[in-house]
């Protein structure tokens, strides 16, 4: 294909499915380790910090103990904190300001928790929660591991883009069956299934049978292949591996999978795509 036509053909892709409120900001690297996601932070002024994708956290952000101990950060009070069947009282500390690339949050109170308890590559300095990217389009390209957030938005009426109420469950199918799947850029998982939701569905089990670990609970996963497509927006996926336990709530999408895709979450319109 000429390289005009090439370039018109991409032109066409984002014109289709977003309406440009300003122009394309430049990408900020992302990293993946172990199947989760960072991003750079500054608190304050300082840094940058690791931040881990979170979307299991309610609000803007979380922020690691030593890192608040690190920067001497005022206690204001304390917050109740459930993690699994672990209920504990956390402190809150002032951040004066929180940003990352043309994001910025000020005068935050943020819950100091652990989360470097366990050894890992990559040291978590705190949480990016829910609403830290409310009114903004963050592109997430795990493929290039780099990521865009901008203003402006995904187009409501275009192929593939999917809408959702609650933070990030969208609709698909799953052969003739409608179902609901929760994006978790917290989950270094693919897909996770309860055991329930198999009910009627054609799959087949494997050997390999991996432990995972919620708080303080382990569980045995059972890997399978599901023979019927699934279908979310745009993508058609067949014969694609699951992991299935009693333990497990609600079908969920995390990162081992999204991390090979261009995902694109428009928090203002509450829209997603997935490339």
């Amino acid at each position: 294909m000429p390289v005009f036509s090439r370039l018109h053909f991409v032109f066409f892709l984002l014109v289709g499915y977003t309406v440009s409120g300003q122009s394309i900001q430049q990408p900020t690297p992302l990293t993946i380790r172990d199947n989760l996601m960072y991003i750079p932070v500054r608190i304050d002024g300082r840094g940058p910090y690791n931040f881990l994708l979170n979307a299991e956290v309610m609000g803007t952000a979380r922020i690691d103990r030593r890192v608040a101990k690190d920067l001497g950060l005022k206690i204001l009070g304390f917050q109740q904190n459930t993690s699994g069947n672990q209920v504990k009282r956390e402190f809150l500390v002032g951040v004066n300001q929180l940003s990352t690339t043309n994001v910025s949050h000020s005068a935050l109170q943020l819950m100091v928790g652990e989360y470097n308890a366990v050894v890992k590559p990559q040291l978590t300095d705190g949480l990016i929660g829910q609403n830290f990217f409310d009114g903004y389009l963050i592109i997430i390209d795990g493929p290039n591991h780099q990521w865009t957030v901008t203003k402006d938005t995904l187009s409501r009426r275009a192929k593939g883009v999917l809408a959702y109420s609650r933070p990030f469950a969208v609709r698909g199918t799953i052969g003739a069956r409608v179902m609901e799947f929760n994006l978790d850029v917290s989950s270094n998982q693919a897909f996770l299934f309860p055991t329930s939701s198999l009910t009627g569905l054609r799959f087949t089990d494997t050997s390999d049978q991996p432990v995972m670990t919620i708080g303080n609970t382990s569980f045995v996963l059972q890997e399978a292949i599901l023979q019927d497509e699934i279908v979310l927006g745009g993508l058609r996926l067949s014969n694609q591996k699951i992991y299935y336990s009693d333990k497990i709530h609600q079908i969920s999408i995390g990162t081992a999978f999204l991390k090979d895709h261009v995902v694109r979450f428009d928090q203002r319109n509450k829209l997603i795509r997935i490339d």
